[in-house]
């Protein structure tokens, strides 16, 4: 190694002194000529006057150029010494690189010697993994097995409440039909009796007499008599908050030779004998009723007062 090193400094040397000698010899043949060139102008200078302009910037030149070769002198001095730096610098990382190298050889070893260890460890590991999960997969077989049966029961579970499920629900609609149909046939029974009732009893006031002894019996027996009173003078529009706070009905039927109406408010929406409401159409009054009689879901209401003629389907509040 320290013969390559004494070699290399050797050979930089050497063409150190070449370039030397070289830059020495083209100066030394830059000045012969100069002189000889010089000693030229001597000689003719009498009769080459005219040229010493020329003489003279030629010279010029050739100062120039030496000052050139000189500055390539020194800037090849400064590549040189850069060069010794750069390799001195080399040598330098090539010392470190080899250390790094035979450090990182030593932890390749260590590293060979652990990894031969965990595979003795991990096939020793793997061994009794081995003794160890044979129990594991047989319980693991039982208990699919198990598994297997309860979700077939599930299963079954699972189809016996969906069937109990449609015939609940099919139940519920039927009850719900049942329920609907009931309330409206009696609904329709009851306005049915109070209009035939209010229809009696208008027509017995029309001709001037009351209705014959069967009739009254019979009306004692199913319904207790429904007086259509006289007009009396009617109150102005009530605008208390107890009148917005009732439920909202609407107009059934209208008897308008004896102005009285039908809804479809009763005695299970509060409304007694007495009460009176209010007739709206989109929102604005038009009449004010009172209750002359009250059964459940449907009441008889007088026409106090209208500011427009009572509609069916009017809205009573």
């Amino acid at each position: 190694m320290d013969r390559k090193v004494k070699f290399v400094i050797t050979m930089a040397l050497g063409i150190m002194l070449a370039i030397s000698l070289f830059n020495g010899l083209a100066t030394y043949n830059a000045k012969r000529a100069l002189e000889v060139e010089f000693s030229s102008l001597k000689v003719e200078n009498g009769n080459l006057s005219k040229k010493l302009n020329d003489i003279a910037r030629d010279r010029k030149l050739l100062e120039e150029r030496v000052t050139v070769l000189n500055n390539d002198l020194e800037k090849s001095s400064r590549e040189t010494q850069d060069l010794r730096t750069r390799y001195d610098s080399a040598v330098k990382e090539r010392d470190e690189l080899i250390e790094k190298a035979k450090t990182l050889q030593k932890n390749y070893d260590k590293l060979r010697a652990d990894l031969a260890n965990v595979t003795r460890e991990k096939q020793k590991l793997g061994q009794k993994m081995e003794e160890g999960l044979n129990p594991l997969k047989n319980e693991n077989v039982k208990l699919k097995q198990e598994l297997a049966n309860v979700n077939k029961i599930k299963s079954g579970l699972d189809a016996e409440l969906s069937k109990l499920k449609g015939e609940k629900s099919g139940l519920e609609q039927k009850l719900s039909r049942i329920d609907s149909v009931l309330q409206e046939k009696l609904t329709n029974l009851r306005y049915l009796s109070i209009k035939e009732e209010l229809d009696a009893i208008g027509a017995g006031t029309q001709a001037g007499q009351a209705p014959s002894e069967p009739q009254a019996q019979k009306e004692s027996v199913e319904l207790p008599p429904i007086i259509v009173k006289p007009q009396t003078p009617a109150q102005p529009f009530e605008t208390s908050s107890s009148a917005s706070a009732r439920p909202a009905g609407s107009v059934l039927e209208i008897n308008k030779a004896n102005k009285f109406v039908i809804v479809d408010l009763g005695r299970d929406s509060g409304v007694k004998t007495g009460d009176t409401f209010r007739v709206f159409r989109h929102g604005s009054p038009i009449a004010i009723i009172e209750v002359i009689q009250a059964r459940q879901g449907i009441s008889a209401c007088d026409i106090k007062e209208e500011s427009l003629p009572v509609e069916t389907g009017d809205i009573v509040r």
